[in-house]
């Protein structure tokens, strides 16, 4: 059963859904825009620790915007290769048969066909060698581990409560509600929808194939409609004069270069489909899951909140957190977590990690600027 979500003292305080602006990370603002009746969230979001946190997180997220316009516009550009060369080389290969004769152009025409050849392979040299795919992902997956860390170490902060303000919990509740659960559902939502429409390559791509693809068909039907003719089987008079015999042969040898686009696009769309195709099936998948928590249990856990039930709050939390995990973990390095002493991470990402390599992880958590534990999740059966 879907409950509407009733507006607290804590809700009002922190305000609704802001689409435009909620998707980014800035707890110092955040802060600077709380009432002195939310003092206590705000002494929070203001500490250094939250400070250092947002720091690594800013770092990383950089660091993905960066690496995933490398690897999409190096993807570009051997796309756009790609159809160049085999368009030329095809080209290159059966201009004889488009002119009836060997031509002086033709050995240009191999030049240029190798030029984009060479430039292809460098391309992807490049993408092989540099990989700013992985380092895309490796920097996000990290990025939005440090955003879960982030939001718990708010939730499982505690704070003095000064004369005339909220108590803390529904606050750090509230804040959780829109600065997390909102911003995630909004970007499942969206970028599966995106991503489950995206069929093949881009527009500027997929448009001329289907048209080149259209033409190469009525030249070939042509074609066909004279052979049928002259074997003497019925061809309407309309079909045989829209193009003459004598152009029709050398407009049908024109296809074997065009033929060449459609084919290369058939190839180049095929990772391409099935990569998006799942993403875009998981990313729906977790929209569902955290749709149904916001709805069927954010109001009962947010009474609770008023109760102060702080169990019920981590549960919460951490039903959520694992979604988003599910989705970023598999780019985390454990020796990465190890050769780092990374607790911060490795609590959350890597349960257990810190724990069998006790040795090599630092001794105080002042080491990684940390001196508070995560909000305390149950553990997954």
């Amino acid at each position: 059963m879907v409950h509407p979500m009733s507006q607290s003292a804590a809700e009002a305080v922190i305000g609704g859904d802001d689409a435009h602006h909620d998707w980014q990370l800035r707890p110092e603002t955040h802060a600077d825009s709380l009432p002195p009746e939310a003092g206590a969230l705000k002494r929070i979001l203001q500490s250094q620790e939250i400070r250092r946190i947002m720091a690594r997180y800013s770092e990383r997220d950089g660091e993905a915007v960066h690496q995933q316009k490398r690897y999409r516009h190096g993807r570009r550009i051997l796309a756009v290769l790609a159809y160049f060369v085999a368009l030329t080389g095809l080209f290159a290969l059966s201009v004889h048969l488009i002119l009836a004769y060997v031509p002086d152009v033709q050995p240009l025409l191999v030049l240029i066909h190798v030029v984009f050849l060479l430039g292809l392979l460098i391309v992807a040299a490049w993408l092989n060698r540099a990989d700013p795919r992985t380092k895309w992902l490796a920097a996000r997956g990290e990025a939005e581990q440090l955003r879960v860390a982030l939001f718990d170490r708010v939730l499982a902060a505690d704070q003095a409560l000064k004369d005339a303000e909220l108590p803390l919990l529904p606050l750090k509740l509230a804040y959780f509600r829109r600065y997390q659960l909102d911003v995630q559902l909004r970007f499942f939502a969206q970028r599966g929808r995106q991503l489950v429409r995206t069929v093949g390559l881009p527009p500027w791509l997929t448009l001329p194939t289907i048209a080149i693809a259209l033409l190469v068909l009525g030249f070939g039907l042509a074609f066909l409609a004279h052979v049928a003719d002259e074997y003497g089987l019925a061809v309407p008079d309309w079909a045989l004069l829209a193009i003459r015999m004598e152009k029709a042969e050398r407009i049908a040898s024109w296809t074997f270069p065009l033929l060449a686009l459609s084919t290369l696009y058939a190839f180049l769309s095929q990772r391409s489909v099935s990569e998006d195709a799942r993403a875009g099936t998981r990313y729906l998948a977790i929209f569902k899951n955290l749709s149904f928590l916001k709805d069927a249990a954010y109001e009962e856990v947010r009474r609770k909140a008023e109760g102060g039930d702080a169990a019920s709050v981590a549960r919460f939390a951490g039903l959520v957190h694992g979604l988003m995990i599910a989705e970023q973990s598999q780019w985390i390095s454990f020796q990465g977590l190890v050769d780092h002493k990374d607790t911060l991470l490795a609590d959350r990402s890597a349960a257990g990690l810190a724990e069998l390599f006790a040795g090599q992880f630092a001794k105080t958590p002042e080491a990684r600027g940390q001196s508070q534990k995560p909000a305390e999740v149950p553990a997954r059966s």
